[in-house]
Protein backbone atom coordinates (compact mmCIF):
# COMPACT_ATOMS: atom_id res chain seq x y z
CA UNK A 1 0.00 0.00 0.00
CA UNK A 2 1.13 3.30 -1.09
CA UNK A 3 1.40 5.97 2.11
CA UNK A 4 1.91 8.67 -0.22
CA UNK A 5 -0.96 9.41 -3.13
CA UNK A 6 -2.08 12.35 -5.37
CA UNK A 7 -5.72 13.22 -6.43
CA UNK A 8 -6.02 15.17 -9.38
CA UNK A 9 -8.88 18.18 -8.78
CA UNK A 10 -10.24 20.96 -11.52
CA UNK A 11 -10.97 24.26 -10.78
CA UNK A 12 -14.98 24.69 -11.69
CA UNK A 13 -16.93 27.90 -11.63
CA UNK A 14 -18.19 27.24 -8.16
CA UNK A 15 -14.75 27.62 -6.76
CA UNK A 16 -13.65 31.14 -7.78
CA UNK A 17 -14.32 34.31 -6.85
CA UNK A 18 -14.72 38.02 -8.57
CA UNK A 19 -10.93 37.86 -9.34
CA UNK A 20 -11.58 34.22 -11.35
CA UNK A 21 -9.50 32.43 -8.99
CA UNK A 22 -10.08 29.17 -6.54
CA UNK A 23 -11.22 30.40 -3.03
CA UNK A 24 -8.95 30.09 -0.15
CA UNK A 25 -12.62 27.56 0.84
CA UNK A 26 -12.47 25.84 -1.71
CA UNK A 27 -8.84 24.89 -1.65
CA UNK A 28 -9.57 23.72 1.53
CA UNK A 29 -11.96 21.87 1.08
CA UNK A 30 -10.47 19.85 -1.63
CA UNK A 31 -7.45 19.05 0.48
CA UNK A 32 -9.69 17.57 3.18
CA UNK A 33 -10.90 15.52 0.61
CA UNK A 34 -7.71 14.68 -0.76
CA UNK A 35 -6.96 13.62 3.19
CA UNK A 36 -10.01 11.49 3.56
CA UNK A 37 -9.70 9.37 0.55
CA UNK A 38 -5.98 9.07 1.65
CA UNK A 39 -6.92 7.76 4.82
CA UNK A 40 -9.72 5.84 3.19
CA UNK A 41 -6.87 4.18 0.99
CA UNK A 42 -5.16 3.51 4.34
CA UNK A 43 -7.99 1.18 5.54
CA UNK A 44 -9.53 3.58 8.15
CA UNK A 45 -11.82 5.19 6.27
CA UNK A 46 -15.01 7.03 7.19
CA UNK A 47 -17.42 3.99 6.49
CA UNK A 48 -15.13 1.97 8.21
CA UNK A 49 -14.81 3.31 11.21
CA UNK A 50 -17.92 4.20 11.63
CA UNK A 51 -19.04 0.37 11.35
CA UNK A 52 -17.11 0.19 14.76
CA UNK A 53 -18.60 3.36 16.39
CA UNK A 54 -15.53 5.07 15.73
CA UNK A 55 -14.58 8.27 14.25
CA UNK A 56 -11.97 10.99 13.05
CA UNK A 57 -11.77 14.32 14.55
CA UNK A 58 -9.83 17.27 13.42
CA UNK A 59 -8.02 19.36 15.74
CA UNK A 60 -5.46 21.45 14.19
CA UNK A 61 -4.60 22.60 10.93
CA UNK A 62 -2.43 24.90 9.13
CA UNK A 63 -2.62 25.85 5.51
CA UNK A 64 -0.06 27.66 3.37
CA UNK A 65 -1.45 29.31 -0.12
CA UNK A 66 1.12 30.68 -1.99
CA UNK A 67 -0.79 31.41 -5.53
CA UNK A 68 -4.62 30.27 -6.23
CA UNK A 69 -5.31 29.09 -9.22
CA UNK A 70 -8.02 29.95 -12.18
CA UNK A 71 -11.06 28.85 -13.99
CA UNK A 72 -10.50 24.87 -15.37
CA UNK A 73 -6.82 24.69 -13.77
CA UNK A 74 -5.78 21.51 -12.78
CA UNK A 75 -4.29 21.21 -9.47
CA UNK A 76 -3.14 17.99 -7.86
CA UNK A 77 -3.17 17.60 -4.05
CA UNK A 78 -0.52 15.07 -2.62
CA UNK A 79 -1.31 13.74 0.22
CA UNK A 80 1.24 11.26 3.09
CA UNK A 81 1.40 10.91 6.83
CA UNK A 82 3.81 11.87 9.54
CA UNK A 83 4.41 9.96 12.64
CA UNK A 84 2.27 11.78 15.51
CA UNK A 85 2.67 11.36 19.22
CA UNK A 86 0.54 8.41 19.56
CA UNK A 87 -2.51 10.18 20.39
CA UNK A 88 -2.95 12.16 17.62
CA UNK A 89 -2.03 11.51 13.79
CA UNK A 90 -0.33 14.14 10.67
CA UNK A 91 -2.07 13.78 7.66
CA UNK A 92 0.36 16.64 5.11
CA UNK A 93 -0.11 17.86 1.63
CA UNK A 94 0.98 19.47 -1.09
CA UNK A 95 -0.60 21.24 -3.92
CA UNK A 96 0.56 21.67 -7.47
CA UNK A 97 -0.41 22.32 -10.84
CA UNK A 98 -0.06 20.97 -14.16
CA UNK A 99 2.93 21.84 -14.54
CA UNK A 100 4.56 20.82 -10.95
CA UNK A 101 5.44 24.24 -9.61
CA UNK A 102 4.31 23.92 -5.91
CA UNK A 103 0.75 26.50 -4.83
CA UNK A 104 0.81 25.12 -1.71
CA UNK A 105 0.97 22.90 1.57
CA UNK A 106 -0.75 21.93 4.75
CA UNK A 107 -0.25 19.72 8.47
CA UNK A 108 -3.24 18.62 9.59
CA UNK A 109 -3.65 17.12 13.03
CA UNK A 110 -6.32 14.66 13.99
CA UNK A 111 -7.38 11.65 16.68
CA UNK A 112 -9.50 8.78 16.76
CA UNK A 113 -13.00 9.26 18.80
CA UNK A 114 -15.22 6.64 20.24
CA UNK A 115 -18.61 8.28 18.84
CA UNK A 116 -20.59 7.22 21.79
CA UNK A 117 -18.25 8.19 24.74
CA UNK A 118 -16.59 11.32 22.46
CA UNK A 119 -13.32 10.07 24.27
CA UNK A 120 -10.11 9.72 22.21
CA UNK A 121 -9.77 6.15 21.11
CA UNK A 122 -6.55 4.18 20.35
CA UNK A 123 -6.81 1.75 17.67
CA UNK A 124 -5.33 -1.78 17.94
CA UNK A 125 -3.56 -1.49 14.95
CA UNK A 126 -1.24 2.01 14.70
CA UNK A 127 -2.64 4.00 11.19
CA UNK A 128 1.00 4.86 11.51
CA UNK A 129 2.83 2.45 11.88
CA UNK A 130 5.05 2.16 8.73
CA UNK A 131 5.53 5.85 8.37
CA UNK A 132 9.13 5.88 8.00
CA UNK A 133 11.36 9.24 6.02
CA UNK A 134 7.93 11.19 5.94
CA UNK A 135 8.45 15.12 7.11
CA UNK A 136 5.93 18.27 7.69
CA UNK A 137 5.93 20.66 4.79
CA UNK A 138 5.56 23.49 7.05
CA UNK A 139 5.08 24.01 11.09
CA UNK A 140 2.83 22.82 13.07
CA UNK A 141 -0.39 24.18 13.63
CA UNK A 142 -0.35 27.23 15.92
CA UNK A 143 -2.47 27.36 19.19
CA UNK A 144 -4.53 30.51 19.35
CA UNK A 145 -5.75 31.52 22.56
CA UNK A 146 -9.29 33.08 23.23
CA UNK A 147 -9.80 36.72 22.59
CA UNK A 148 -12.53 39.35 22.37
CA UNK A 149 -13.42 40.50 19.07
CA UNK A 150 -14.36 44.00 17.40
CA UNK A 151 -16.49 42.32 15.00
CA UNK A 152 -19.10 39.50 15.66
CA UNK A 153 -22.27 38.12 13.45
CA UNK A 154 -24.60 35.22 15.15
CA UNK A 155 -26.23 32.95 13.18
CA UNK A 156 -27.88 29.83 13.58
CA UNK A 157 -26.34 26.52 12.06
CA UNK A 158 -27.98 25.23 9.29
CA UNK A 159 -28.56 21.70 7.57
CA UNK A 160 -26.47 22.45 4.64
CA UNK A 161 -23.51 23.25 6.69
CA UNK A 162 -23.28 20.08 9.03
CA UNK A 163 -21.69 17.30 8.43
CA UNK A 164 -22.22 13.34 8.57
CA UNK A 165 -21.74 13.77 12.10
CA UNK A 166 -24.27 16.43 12.48
CA UNK A 167 -22.06 18.60 13.46
CA UNK A 168 -21.11 22.30 11.97
CA UNK A 169 -18.45 21.09 9.13
CA UNK A 170 -14.92 22.24 9.48
CA UNK A 171 -15.07 23.23 5.90
CA UNK A 172 -17.70 25.58 6.62
CA UNK A 173 -15.49 27.25 9.32
CA UNK A 174 -13.22 28.38 6.40
CA UNK A 175 -15.90 29.91 4.50
CA UNK A 176 -17.23 31.99 7.80
CA UNK A 177 -13.77 32.87 8.36
CA UNK A 178 -13.46 34.36 4.89
CA UNK A 179 -17.00 36.02 5.35
CA UNK A 180 -15.65 37.98 7.92
CA UNK A 181 -12.66 39.39 6.70
CA UNK A 182 -12.24 42.42 5.60
CA UNK A 183 -11.69 43.70 1.71
CA UNK A 184 -7.84 44.24 1.70
CA UNK A 185 -7.38 40.57 2.90
CA UNK A 186 -9.77 39.35 0.72
CA UNK A 187 -8.38 41.31 -2.20
CA UNK A 188 -4.74 40.24 -1.40
CA UNK A 189 -2.09 38.17 -3.86
CA UNK A 190 -0.08 37.72 -1.51
CA UNK A 191 0.51 34.52 -0.17
CA UNK A 192 -1.28 33.21 2.91
CA UNK A 193 -1.01 31.27 5.91
CA UNK A 194 -4.40 29.83 7.87
CA UNK A 195 -3.96 28.33 11.13
CA UNK A 196 -7.02 26.74 12.34
CA UNK A 197 -8.06 25.14 16.08
CA UNK A 198 -11.01 23.20 16.51
CA UNK A 199 -12.11 22.86 20.45
CA UNK A 200 -15.65 21.48 20.92
CA UNK A 201 -18.87 20.07 18.20
CA UNK A 202 -21.59 22.52 17.63
CA UNK A 203 -25.12 20.46 16.04
CA UNK A 204 -27.52 21.93 13.36
CA UNK A 205 -29.92 24.41 14.85
CA UNK A 206 -27.46 26.06 17.56
CA UNK A 207 -26.79 29.35 17.82
CA UNK A 208 -23.21 30.26 17.22
CA UNK A 209 -21.39 33.99 17.25
CA UNK A 210 -18.52 34.44 15.23
CA UNK A 211 -15.92 37.03 16.00
CA UNK A 212 -12.76 38.95 14.02
CA UNK A 213 -9.80 40.94 15.39
CA UNK A 214 -7.61 42.78 13.16
CA UNK A 215 -4.55 41.55 15.15
CA UNK A 216 -2.27 43.76 13.02
CA UNK A 217 -1.76 44.91 9.20
CA UNK A 218 -1.01 41.19 8.23
CA UNK A 219 -3.20 39.63 10.41
CA UNK A 220 -6.70 38.64 11.22
CA UNK A 221 -7.60 35.98 14.01
CA UNK A 222 -11.35 34.76 14.65
CA UNK A 223 -12.86 32.77 16.73
CA UNK A 224 -16.50 30.84 17.20
CA UNK A 225 -18.64 30.58 20.28
CA UNK A 226 -21.74 28.97 21.71
CA UNK A 227 -23.14 29.01 25.37
CA UNK A 228 -19.82 31.13 26.26
CA UNK A 229 -17.80 27.80 25.03
CA UNK A 230 -15.01 28.10 22.42
CA UNK A 231 -15.71 26.39 19.26
CA UNK A 232 -12.74 27.11 17.26
CA UNK A 233 -10.30 29.57 16.72
CA UNK A 234 -8.16 30.73 13.70
CA UNK A 235 -5.44 33.40 12.50
CA UNK A 236 -5.20 34.29 8.82
CA UNK A 237 -1.72 36.05 8.40
CA UNK A 238 -0.10 37.49 4.74
CA UNK A 239 3.30 35.61 4.41
CA UNK A 240 6.47 37.71 2.69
Amino acid sequence: MALMNTYEYSVVPENIDFKGQMTVPSICGHIINAIGQNIRKEGFGIDVMASSNRSWILLRSAFEIDQRPSLYDRLFVTVWPVLGSGLTYYRCVRITDGNGNELGRGTTEWCMIDISTRRPYFPEVNPDADVKGFTLPCSNPRRIRDFSPEIVDVRKVGYSECDFNGHLNNTRYVELIFDLLPEDLINTDSPIRLDINFKKEVRRGEDVSFGLKRQNRDECLFIARSSEQTLCSASVALRS
